[in-house]
């Protein structure tokens, strides 16, 4: 098995990203279009786990975002500011080569940790997702997230608080 780097900030000149297949077009596409762009103009940080070679192997991005207060969740809302400031957990994906050994999990808690780092900082309520697939929400619930509607299966919007992250991180150990 090749040895695998820990997260680090995607660098368009030195990571690899042109083979990489997660199997969603939509996410490959956006590493290798757009990622780089992003984090140029300061709308979304790609952090990418990488082989010894650099080759991206999986990839998450996030950025702040804001909730209305009107459409969150009670616990989410509840003593808040409007917009509820939260990290934005904008994409993850793993190339199919590698799955099922625990690296989408690795780049979550990373982003997770972030969100506590950021929280210590400058103040953030809540980690949110858009799942692409009623897979990837079953998932993201596993790792502790919450839907903003438990009552629409079909909805893909969910949170985690930072003050339930400590125990998202416990468990994912």
């Amino acid at each position: 098995m090749t040895e695998l780097r820990r997260p680090a900030l995607l660098d368009a000149r030195r990571h690899d990203r042109e083979g990489f297949d997660s199997g969603e077009q939509v996410l490959d596409e956006w590493l290798r279009r757009y990622a780089g762009q992003n984090r140029r103009r300061d709308t979304a940080a790609t952090w990418v786990i990488a082989d010894a070679d650099d080759v991206v192997v999986g990839y998450a991005s996030v950025a702040m975002t804001g909730i209305d207060r009107a459409v969150a969740p009670d616990p989410l809302a509840k003593g808040a500011p409007d917009p509820v400031p939260a990290l934005l957990l904008g994409r993850l994906a793993v190339d199919r080569r590698w799955t099922e050994i625990g690296i989408g999990t690795s780049l979550a808690v990373h982003v997770l940790a972030t969100a506590v780092e950021l929280n210590e900082k400058a103040a953030c309520r809540a980690v949110v997702v858009t799942a692409l697939t009623r897979q990837a929400r079953a998932w993201c619930e596993r790792l502790g997230f919450h839907p903003f509607d438990p009552d629409e299966p079909d909805l893909l919007d969910l949170y985690l608080l930072t003050s339930e992250i400590e125990a998202t991180l416990r468990r994912s150990r």
